[in-house]
């Protein structure tokens, strides 16, 4: 295709940076990640948990993952995997996929969803043949009545005036679920089962009763999946040890970097090669990535852009210092540039520390280490500049820097780290 020919459009179109890959035709990569899923889906009764560090593909991979098991071959012959399938029938699961966002709160807000059903997922009793009797016949066992005691239980009542409905998952209401679902299952005989899909897991602040419903709602035909933050899989998982034997884990690293050109070439392809990269570009990159495939698609596109602006055909590495310097003084429009400001504020003096950290290599920090450097540096009490980055003021900004045992931090998104460490300095030294 000519550069003449060439529609801005397709280049947006061709990278993902803001949301995930669901169109298998844009994914690449992750072979062994999308053949240990399959294997998870023909595992009967097993339960699949995702984890990885933040910015490393795991929704894209859980998004696939509800294809396949719907039925699309597409990545799986993409990926040479087509022999991990199976060969009489395709897979032919029904997939309610949930995101856990700022209303899931506990296991009782994620168990409302599955039963009546949110903006891409209807009601788990539409699945059934009598949804509507279903339902009535629910509310009627479980003594839901509506309003504040919905699936609650009244607790701690001294007097009426000081009752109160607190939310909980009862075994009743386990076993009434487990009973909708078997009710799911003769209705849905020619399909291969059903699988949930929990995306955002760890977001859950509480999640009592979780093992319970999997361990009791777990069959040949019921599957069970979360995908979450975590450096390993019992991170994700740690107050639900009772479902261990069940776990299929599926561990989602660094991208290696040739997967990281992979993204690269497959732009190329999608825009036609009307504009390509040269090689030394495409390796600053992947370079400058870091294993982050959000990085790759956020500076291939720009870089591209920058070359379509300029009407060139190439994408050199001219282009990417340019990208690089807007990067690095803050000139290029992206979430953790707001991030940056919002922990670094007024303060040269947390600008300094909030750097330090980034230069650290392990995922686990040791505040005492940055601590020195800090001092060495001339600032006095760092301890007292870490509230900001820890337990910033105002209560709508994420922390940058969570504490995860005694003297050692992490950053809350890795991609940040990455961010922070290539941003110059907002105030001059």
């Amino acid at each position: 295709m000519k550069l003449d020919d060439l529609d801005i459009r397709w280049v947006h179109k061709a990278f993902s940076p803001a949301q995930e890959i669901t169109d298998p035709k844009l994914f690449v990569g992750r072979q062994k990640e999308i053949r240990d899923s399959i294997n998870a889906l023909l595992n009967p009764g097993s339960f699949m948990a995702i984890f990885g560090l933040r910015g490393v593909g795991k929704s894209s991979i859980a998004r696939q993952i509800k294809l396949i098991a719907e039925g699309d071959k597409t990545l799986p012959a993409a990926l040479g995997l087509k022999k991990s399938l199976p060969r009489k029938k395709d897979f032919d699961f029904i997939v309610h996929y949930y995101t856990s966002d700022g209303f899931v709160h506990n296991v009782y807000d994620l168990f409302k969803r599955m039963l009546f059903g949110d903006e891409e997922n209807p009601s788990l009793f539409s699945l059934t043949k009598s949804g509507d009797k279903q339902l009535a016949e629910f509310k009627r066992t479980v003594g839901i009545e509506g309003g504040a005691s919905f699936l609650g239980a009244k607790v701690g009542a001294k007097g009426a005036e000081e009752s109160k409905f607190v939310p909980y998952v009862s075994d009743d209401l386990i076993q009434q679920f487990r009973a909708l679902l078997g009710t799911i299952r003769k209705d849905n005989q020619d399909r291969d089962g059903l699988l949930i899909l929990i995306d955002e897991f760890d977001t859950i602040q509480n999640k009592d009763g979780f093992a319970s419903i999997v361990k009791a709602c777990s069959s040949d035909y019921v599957k069970f999946g979360v995908v979450g933050i975590a450096s390993t899989g019992t991170e994700l998982i740690k107050d639900h040890s009772s479902i261990g034997r069940q776990i299929d884990f599926i561990s989602i690293p660094l991208m290696p970097e040739l997967e990281l050109l992979q993204i690269l070439k497959k732009a190329e392809h999608n825009v036609g090669q009307a504009i390509t990269y040269e090689d030394t570009a495409m390796s600053e990159i992947c370079d400058k990535s870091e294993g982050f495939p959000y990085f790759t698609h956020l500076l291939g596109k720009e870089a591209m852009l920058i070359a379509y602006e300029r009407g060139s055909t190439n994408v050199s590495l001219r282009d990417i210092d340019s990208l690089s310097k807007a990067i690095s003084e803050g000139r290029l429009t992206n979430i953790f540039e707001n991030v940056y400001h919002e922990a670094v504020k007024n303060s040269p003096q947390r600008e300094v520390l909030l750097k330090l950290f980034a230069e650290e290599d392990t995922s686990d920090i040791p505040s005492a280490d940055v601590y020195s450097s800090a001092i060495d540096m001339g600032i006095t009490n760092p301890s007292q500049l870490m509230k900001q980055l820890t337990s910033p003021d105002n209560i709508a900004t994420i922390p940058v820097l969570t504490k995860v045992h005694d003297k050692h931090y992490r950053f809350t998104d890795p991609v940040f780290k990455v961010y922070a460490r290539i941003r110059n300095w907002k105030f001059s030294e």
